[in-house]
């Protein structure tokens, strides 16, 4: 058996990235926060498109008029997270306001929002910063000149739109089954994006929420200096008042120069015990073969009893020293549970192929046969994991894996 692990490390492909859960990379970029990058700037080229679109329709319709309406309708129609969508002319007034349910605006002048002296001084597309609307409540203005066919100035086109509602939409399914969190924030310190969505629209520098974490608000400022960089601070755990230790990554996406910062958070999880990989390899394959034939986890995993097999991992983690989590996918490629759970996937599906990783795994799950690699991990570091069939009877349970830590 030792020299088929051997032998699978050796050709099992190594620079495919895995989702799992172990810290942070200190050095490289985690690829789910690349990932998160790459969603929110394809969200960002769709509104620049829509307000480019929208903006040619306006040049040549003009401001008003049913042709206008029915370009501001659409625009706001697909989008979502838009609240209203507006034609402003050269003297901050806006002049159509689309759905009818704003229509009560038109007329009123917001030439003394920034993002609106912006664009008449400078006739570029702009991005605001979060602001009180004439609405009535926090959003953010997204602005796109407008300008007829022979280049006469016309006024902008404005998409108004919640910042929580666009990063909700990527993000939410992006992190669905990972025990990771991705926040966010303006340069300014104002939060836009929490899975605790009480801390939404508050600022990390000024908020009474955030003063007895100096950590934080030190790395707060870097995150706000620096458009991308790692660290980690001390903040309270997610529905929990107990604090924990986060480590971090961050980096920006931007429209129309206005940078958002997206930071990665990951709970430190101790290995269960420091051992060097060296040292422990032949006790833990010889503990996960013996882990992969035991009746009471087939058992437990056949009827369903997660509790029962989330103690039975539990077990075979505080015994296995030096490893990260250990975890299970069952036979349809669904991780459904792993020890410790801040380390592991929770009801993570493969088939969604939400990393390009994903189908790697889904290969070595239909193989059913014992496998290892060294590999990349979702979050930047790189493990070495262990695959075990599962089997009761002729029934195929799926894989019982193990990750470590190379450090």
């Amino acid at each position: 058996m030792k020299k088929l692990f051997l032998l699978l490390i050796l050709i099992l492909p190594a620079a495919f990235t895995i989702a799992a859960s172990p810290a942070l990379c200190q050095q490289e970029e985690p690829p789910l926060l690349t990932a998160a990058g790459e969603k929110v700037t394809a969200e960002f080229n769709r509104i620049d498109a829509g307000l480019h679109e929208t903006a040619q329709i306006l040049g040549t319709s003009g401001l008003t008029g049913d042709a206008a309406r029915a370009a501001l309708a659409k625009l706001c129609g697909d989008f979502d997270y838009a609240v209203d969508c507006a034609a402003v002319d050269l003297t901050g007034k806006m002049v159509t306001i689309e759905p009818a349910p704003f229509r009560k605006f038109e007329g009123k002048d917001i030439s003394g929002q920034q993002q609106v002296k912006q664009i008449i001084k400078t006739g570029q597309p702009v991005l605001s910063d979060v602001f009180r609307s004439v609405e009535g409540f926090p959003a953010a203005d997204a602005e796109y000149p407008v300008v007829t066919p022979v280049g006469k100035r016309l006024g902008s086109v404005s998409i108004l739109f919640h910042p929580e509602k666009l990063l909700g939409k990527v993000l939410v399914p992006l992190l669905q089954g990972t025990p990771m969190d991705i926040w966010a924030m303006e340069k300014n310190g104002l939060i836009l994006y929490d899975t605790d969505a009480s801390q939404i629209g508050l600022n990390l520098f000024t908020s009474q929420l955030y003063q007895p974490y100096a950590g934080l608000i030190r790395l707060g400022r870097r995150i706000a200096i620096k458009p991308a960089g790692n660290g980690a601070y001390l903040f309270r755990g997610n529905g929990s008042p107990t604090v924990v230790k986060k480590n971090t990554a961050w980096r920006s996406v931007s429209l129309y120069g206005t940078p958002w910062r997206l930071v990665a958070v990951h709970v430190e999880q101790n290995s269960s015990q420091k051992s060097s990989i060296a040292a422990a390899s032949a006790t833990i394959e010889q503990k996960l073969e013996s882990l992969a034939v035991s009746n009471s986890l087939i058992k437990a995993l056949s009827a369903g009893d997660k509790a029962k097999g989330l103690r039975l991992l539990k077990e075979f983690y505080d015994n296995a020293p030096g490893i990260y989590s250990v975890q299970w996918m069952d036979d349809r490629g669904i991780n459904r549970f792993g020890f410790p759970p801040a380390n592991s996937l929770n009801d993570y599906d493969f088939n969604d192929l939400r990393q390009t990783s994903d189908q790697n795994i889904l290969n070595i799950l239909a193989a059913k046969k014992p496998s290892a690699a060294e590999v990349p991990l979702l979050e930047g570091q790189t493990g070495t994991f262990m695959f075990r069939p599962l089997f009761n009877k002729e029934r195929y349970l799926g894989m019982v894996y193990i990750i470590r830590l190379k450090h």
